[in-house]
């Protein structure tokens, strides 16, 4: 049995506010509290999609969405193929029926659960990674913690959060996924990092800052890759206006053979 490390990114809407020009040393970030929501959406028993043979050997890439329907108790009710090629959606489906899902709970019980997955097949990594998302029921409120800290003083007036009334928050437009470490390939080690940083009105990411990591070489890398992101910046009354926002990178481990 192998364990197999998948790079999952989330944008908060909520950051926290980043100081002017500095960047927390790897050495010092602190280890980040994990997501209870979106950890608790990935299923267990995660078996790694088997890459088709003929599509691996002449470096075929490719890319498949599906959804999947959880009855409340917890068992596969459907799962449906949203996009992608037979010969490699039939392979992500084979593996997502042996996964173990989690029901929602509501009010305390568990109710009917709709995931939607994306699975990418990469011919130079010879693998697939799969990424999991819940799309019904909506999540439930959580309460606001430490994202919700004042802004520097230096741009009170300036940058905006994504929570303020008329402010519409900026959207990925071009977000490559960082590359693990060949450390963490080989440890099979996973974890979040927490990058705060403001969008521009030029769309581009500034004063980056890690926030907390789990390990200095995957923070380092979710750094590198999201500096090199685009945006659509956000927007306040129609007009573009700077946005502090904060992304949650998380290397998620699942099983494979």
């Amino acid at each position: 049995m192998t364990k197999i490390v998948i790079a999952l990114v989330m944008i908060c809407g909520l950051a926290v506010p980043p100081l002017a020009g500095q960047r927390t040393s790897p050495a010092d970030i602190p280890s980040c509290a994990q997501s209870l929501d979106e950890a608790s959406h990935y299923p267990d028993n995660m078996v790694r999609p088997k890459y088709p043979k003929n599509a691996l050997r002449n470096q075929i890439e490719s890319k498949v969405e599906l959804r999947a329907v959880i009855a409340p108790d917890g068992k596969t009710k459907d799962i449906a193929v949203l996009s992608g090629d037979s010969e490699f959606s039939q392979s992500a489906m084979l593996a997502i029926r042996k996964w173990r899902f989690h029901p929602e709970l509501r009010k305390g019980q568990p109710v009917e659960t709709t995931y939607k997955i994306h699975v990418r097949f990469n011919p130079i990594l010879r693998e697939a990674n799969s990424d999991v998302k819940l799309e019904s029921p909506p999540p439930e409120p959580q309460a606001i913690s430490a994202f919700a800290m004042p802004h520097r003083k230096d741009l009170e007036s300036e940058v905006h959060r994504a929570s303020e009334p008329g402010i519409v928050a900026p959207k990925q437009l071009y977000s490559p996924e960082p590359e693990l470490t060949e450390r963490a390939r080989k440890a099979g080690e996973g974890g979040n990092v927490t990058i705060s940083l403001i969008v521009g009105v030029d769309g581009k990411p500034h004063d980056l800052k890690i926030e907390c990591g789990s390990a200095p070489d995957l923070a380092e890398k979710a750094l590198e890759s999201i500096s090199t992101w685009k945006f659509e910046p956000g927007t306040k009354d129609g007009e573009p206006v700077m946005v502090e926002i904060a992304v949650e990178v998380q290397f998620h481990m699942y099983s494979g053979r």
